[in-house]
């Protein structure tokens, strides 16, 4: 499909975009509004003031790019390769992620809000100094993952893997983990279980 609809100051509502293709590119001011991108690679490309507004991203690439200052709210990524992608100091509402790839993902500085990762790799994520308010990781891969800094409101790690994780414990109190993570957060603590 030609691409027509990643181009600089662009605002698209109910499009239903296939097959695009789109590498090492520096774009601004995009938005999506009651839309869907499906089976498309945005790759290696840095998209300035990314706005996805009630839409929906299935199947696609979207490894190794800088989505600065973007805004997600109401909108669902799901079967979707993301590793490296950067949402530093953007903003993520009412916003599902299902079973994509998100591995060595930068999340510095980013608000979250009501988000849900579910059955998603996040391994090596970094959200250092984000903000995270009813966030909730079911069944993902939280393996080395930087929590430092993180304001943590209602955080939900339930049935996920956290094999090390950083974390501050001054967060602790408002995270909420099963029986099997006790042992792990115990040893963060310093504490000695026989």
């Amino acid at each position: 499909m030609k691409n027509n609809y990643f181009k600089n100051d662009t605002s698209h509502k109910k499009c239903n975009i296939n097959d695009v293709t789109l590498f090492n590119s520096i774009l601004r001011d995009i938005s999506f509004e009651l839309s869907s991108l499906i089976n498309t690679n945005i790759c290696k490309s840095r998209i300035n003031n990314f706005t996805f507004i009630n839409s929906k991203i299935n199947k696609c690439n979207f490894s190794n790019t800088e989505l600065e200052k973007c805004y997600f709210k109401n909108s669902l990524i799901s079967n979707s390769k993301t590793t490296g992608i950067s949402f530093a100091e953007g903003e993520l509402k009412k916003t599902k992620f299902i079973n994509s790839k998100i591995n060595l993902s930068n999340f510095r500085f980013t608000g979250l809000k009501e988000v849900e990762f579910c059955k998603c790799d996040l391994s090596g994520a970094d959200f250092q100094g984000a903000k995270l308010n009813k966030v909730s990781f079911i069944e993902c891969d939280l393996k080395n993952v930087d929590f430092s800094r993180v304001d943590f409101t209602k955080v939900d790690l339930r049935s996920s893997n956290i094999d090390g994780i950083k974390i501050d414990i001054n967060n602790l109190k408002e995270l909420t983990i099963d029986s099997s993570q006790a042992v792990y957060i115990a040893s963060l603590l310093g504490v000695n279980i026989k």
